[in-house]
């Protein structure tokens, strides 16, 4: 699990981190820290999110930040409180609004104030955000949060040996996929390129 308070931030940091010859799949997730539903998800995923993606899949997390010190947490910058919170990982709600109003500007789809998880190709040195795929979460919603934790699971996965959005999402279009998660998945969509490339606009 990755940082970015904003995009400019996030590009550099993908700038530093991969090579310009990588081709790889990274991930947005948009998450406004505010909602208990937000919360409980991190009380129950984060930190075994964290640790399984590894660098197999960099998660970046818009509007949160890492090492505040708790002298400076405020009304609008929370320290989360999960378990195992070494780095004071924390949520800036300023930052949050501005990363997600950067992204309405760049998405084809405003964000709707819902856990959204966002995929994107990485090629050339650069996010081809105009390559995506975007996941509501919460249309996922089950006991257990079971859906969300079986295709994170798929997602990480994948990506070890998969480095494209249009193929992850041919593979979640399979039947190899629907033996994987019992459940279907909902609240998908895809950008007019990775549209074209599987030939359909949403499952």
């Amino acid at each position: 699990m990755e940082h970015a308070l904003n995009v400019t931030g996030l590009n550099s940091t993908i700038s530093d981190r991969y090579e310009r010859s990588e081709n790889r799949i990274v991930g947005i997730m948009l998450a406004r820290y505010d909602l208990p539903l937000t919360q409980a998800i991190i009380d129950s995923c984060y930190l075994y999110w964290h640790y399984n993606t590894d660098k197999t899949l960099d998660i970046f997390w818009a509007g949160y930040g890492k090492y505040l010190c708790p002298d400076e947490a405020s009304n609008d910058k929370i320290i989360l409180k999960f378990d195992g919170n070494q780095n004071n990982v924390y949520y800036d709600r300023r930052a949050f609004i501005s990363i997600k109003n950067e992204f309405n500007n760049i998405f084809k789809k405003p964000y709707q104030d819902k856990i959204e998880l966002v995929l994107v190709n990485y090629r050339d040195g650069k996010l081809r955000f105009n390559e995506s795929m975007k996941i509501d979460l919460e249309e996922n919603l089950d006991p257990n949060f079971a859906t969300i934790r079986e295709l994170m699971e798929f997602i990480t996965n994948e990506c070890s040996h998969t480095y494209n959005v249009a193929s992850l999402a041919g593979k979640i279009r399979s039947e190899r996929f629907k033996d994987y998660v019992k459940r279907q998945i909902k609240g998908i969509t895809f950008s007019d390129i990775i549209s074209a490339a599987i030939g359909i606009a949403s499952l």
